[in-house]
């Protein structure tokens, strides 16, 4: 799929976060929460999704009144059950763990082949830029 250059910093941030989602998937297959492996998934949130999600407001605050609110909704509401899940999966609950990196691959999937495309068809070109430039800043 052929992506806007202005966006395509935010879908090889997704290229990462699938990488964590594997990761968690396969902490749950060997069914092992090691502090280790707990570890890793808060430094890499950290580090690369809340950054992401931060970025990803200023799509959504630019996409409201645009006809797409459900797309808006569901992206912050997704985004606040990944955390929620990521907060609890860090309290050792291990069912919270292997669903978060089952939401995490669906959420990726879900802003690919809904949100961007909506993005790239509704928000201006100066909404475009100030997103990009915005990556590029918090990187």
């Amino acid at each position: 799929m052929r992506r806007d250059v202005r966006l395509r910093p935010l879908s090889r941030d997704h290229y990462h976060a699938l990488v964590l989602a594997r990761f968690i998937g396969a902490i749950c297959a060997r069914d092992g929460m090691d502090a280790h492996a707990v570890e890793v998934v808060k430094e890499r949130f950290a580090a690369e999704i809340t950054p992401h999600f931060l970025i990803e407001e200023t799509l959504l605050s630019a996409l409201e009144g645009h006809g797409v609110d459900h797309l808006v909704a569901r992206t912050r509401h997704e985004h606040a059950m990944i955390h929620k899940l990521l907060e609890d999966a860090l309290a050792s609950n291990a069912k919270c763990m292997c669903e978060l990196g089952e939401l995490l691959t669906e959420h990726v999937r879900f802003e690919e082949r809904e949100l961007y495309p909506a993005c790239e068809q509704l928000l201006s070109t100066d909404t475009l830029d100030r997103i990009a430039a915005a990556h590029t800043q918090g990187q």
